[in-house]
């Protein structure tokens, strides 16, 4: 297909790299929501908001059901559960599914409810090796580690004047790209997102061309198992979100994986073998593959039990939900297998 030759690895880096430096912990996605209002009125998309705070994209006839395509902007964070004067530290609770080990010496920036922005880092209890022979054998946790917060107090001054407990703490990216490898956090699903980010200028530009509706749903809650409930009447779902590399998976970050199977059941026969054999038509690296401890946007549906096709697919992640890890060929053969199936 002509249009795939005008894919362009590096612009869908230069999406994916505006993503990953917006914070936006589950439960604080008002930035990452603008940035995509923002993106859409200045290229003449059509969108709507939800009341969550989820993005909609839109292109072709809206009268005729077509493909809803999802991925999610929200990320691995934490929030404020106690403020230890005594200390001058402070203690957080994940928000979403990581352990304290991946964090360990990470800058992390909280965010009041006052609007006020703090850096701090996590560290161990009396973090420094020539004082805590113990440090060797200590296994963090979010008891025994906490946040050491940049800020100059003031005669008569406390930590809990400036933070309080429920407020939202983002993780530093730490952003590379490396002959090829694009290394940071948030790959999951910022790297999907991304891809749809350029991909709607491409479809903007052929949206002539398209005979059914397409749709990107840029979703705000699904680190927290919050995922698609329902579809536009009679539209199929293609989650695009991080394949899974390592242990007996079959995935590569170099791939687009096409997954058969998660932790909700199985995707979609046909869908999926449509997917399949559009990227062997078209010459798209992938791999098939099981993803077992695994839900995606589309668990939500599956377990609604909606009369609705729904298929995943998605670049291989290295290193998921820790400091991660993707390769431009990957993000260029998800890229390639969307737009296949949207114009082929």
């Amino acid at each position: 297909m002509k249009l795939l030759s005008e894919i362009k690895g590096d612009k869908i880096v230069e999406a994916i790299e505006k993503l990953v430096k917006t914070p936006s912990p589950t439960g604080f996605t008002g930035k990452v929501k603008d940035f995509l209002v923002k993106n859409a009125e200045k290229k003449g998309i059509a969108y709507t908001v939800t009341k969550k705070g989820a993005v909609i994209y839109s292109f072709g006839p809206q009268n005729k059901p077509g493909t809803f395509f999802a991925a999610h902007v929200d990320a691995l964070g934490a929030i404020v559960t106690a403020v230890e004067d005594d200390t001058e530290r402070v203690k957080i609770a994940t928000v979403g599914g990581y352990p304290a080990l991946y964090i360990i010496g990470e800058i992390c920036t909280i965010h009041t409810r006052k609007g006020k922005e703090y850096v701090s880092t996590f560290l161990p209890e009396n973090p420094a090796v020539h004082v805590n022979s113990k440090l060797k054998e200590m296994v963090p946790d979010f008891d025994n580690c906490s946040l050491r917060v940049d800020i100059t107090l003031k005669k008569g001054e406390k930590l809990s004047d400036f933070i309080s407990v429920g407020d939202f703490v983002s993780l530093e990216s730490g952003f590379r790209y490396v002959d090829g490898y694009v290394n940071s956090r948030h790959l999951d699903d910022k790297a999907s997102a991304g891809i749809f980010v350029y991909l709607a200028d491409i479809i903007k530009k052929n949206e002539s061309k398209l005979k059914n509706r397409v749709s990107f749903f840029f979703n705000v809650t699904e680190e927290t198992g919050q995922g698609i409930a329902a579809t536009p009447q009679g539209d199929d779902l293609i989650v695009v979100d991080m394949g899974v590399v390592g242990g007996e998976t079959a995935g590569s970050e170099k791939c687009v994986s096409i997954c058969a199977k998660d932790s909700s059941g199985p995707y979609n026969y046909d869908l999926t073998n449509e997917l399949i054999n559009i990227a062997d038509k078209n010459k798209i690296a992938y791999k098939i593959d099981i993803f077992p401890f695994y839900g995606s946007d589309g668990s939500a549906l599956l377990r609604s039990c909606s009369d609705t096709r729904v298929a995943l697919i998605g670049q291989g992640v290295n290193a998921s939900h820790g400091y991660e890890r993707t390769h431009v060929e990957g993000l260029t053969a998800t890229a390639s297998l969307i737009l296949a199936y949207i114009f082929g």
